[in-house]
């Protein structure tokens, strides 16, 4: 583990008894809301084959899972930005559409969601006054999110490179002194594999089949700096915490969740870093409770 890492777990961990299970309430929604999923770093949308089959059955029609232009082996010279676009130009179709949506995004593409509500407070289901007509944004779930700090926005120029925080799994082509144009999770394969820092809580078999299926994620996209902070109050936020992630522990995840002026909805699961597939039916049952349902 990188020494930032254990430096905020030393200092954190006192925290950690505020990490109790709490059951997002919201008003029920006529019909069924949208619901945009997007993966993380690495992975495509197909990790959410699992949610998307439970979710239809428990009558979402609509639920989108969404590859980011960002990984790939082509995808070095993508920034964020092509990420935010696909992910709000879904977001703003369903909107004219009537529907109201719910985005769910796993580490990395927690950040995404939250960059692409950047600009529709007004639609917000906490908008004050409520969005008049059309669908409403009912809010945005993180899932073991590695997302900006409020500081990040606030302060310019204050996010450090993402060398200097990454875990020391994270493997950059090609290395230095030249620039990074891509990133993948191999850098320690015997100590660190994916499947003890991804999918730990998976059978052997599992974790070494989406081992297989994880790709480069673009340097330029996971360094950019963030442009908006969705947890200030203008949305809806809940906070995923996976007991058992070795990528974002729960003390690491309280120093986004105890920041000043961070207004957070939080559950824990007892999850690694990719509840979607270790964790499916919990995984849906926050999304379900979270527009409402009494699940």
């Amino acid at each position: 583990m990188h020494p930032l890492y254990y430096t905020a777990l030393l200092l954190l961990s006192p925290f950690l008894t505020l990490f109790t299970p709490i059951t997002a309430t919201a008003t029920p929604t006529p019909s069924k809301p949208a619901v945009i999923l997007v993966p993380g770093a690495f992975h495509r949308a197909k990790v959410y084959d699992h949610v998307k089959s439970l979710l239809k059955s428990s009558g979402y029609q609509h639920v989108d899972a969404v590859d980011l232009p960002s990984v790939g082996p082509l995808a070095a010279h993508v920034d964020r930005t092509p990420d935010i676009a696909v992910v709000r130009g879904l977001l703003l179709a369903r909107l004219a559409q009537g529907k109201d949506v719910v985005l769910v995004g796993n580490s990395y593409g927690a950040t995404v969601i939250g960059e692409a509500v950047k600009g529709l407070k007004g639609r917000s289901v906490t908008a004050t006054p409520p969005p008049a007509a059309g669908g409403k944004i009912l809010g945005i779930i993180m899932l073991s999110g590695f997302i900006p700090y409020t500081t990040e926005v606030s302060i310019p120029n204050s996010r450090p490179d993402i060398r200097a925080l990454s875990p020391p799994y994270f493997l950059f082509t090609p290395p230095a002194p030249s620039s990074p144009l891509l990133v993948t999770p191999f850098a320690l394969p015997t100590t660190s594999p994916p499947s003890q820092t991804f999918y730990n809580l998976l059978p052997a078999s599992s974790a070494s089949y989406w081992t297989s299926q994880l790709l480069p994620s673009s340097f330029a996209a996971l360094n950019a700096t963030a442009t908006y902070i969705p947890y200030n109050g203008d949305f809806r936020c809940l906070y995923v915490v996976g007991l058992r992630d070795n990528a974002i522990p729960p003390a690491f995840a309280e120093s986004w969740l105890g920041q000043s002026g961070a207004v957070w909805e939080r559950v824990v699961l007892d999850a690694d870093h990719v509840p979607m597939l270790s964790r499916g039916e919990e995984t849906v049952e926050v999304i379900r409770r979270f527009v409402g349902e009494a699940v």
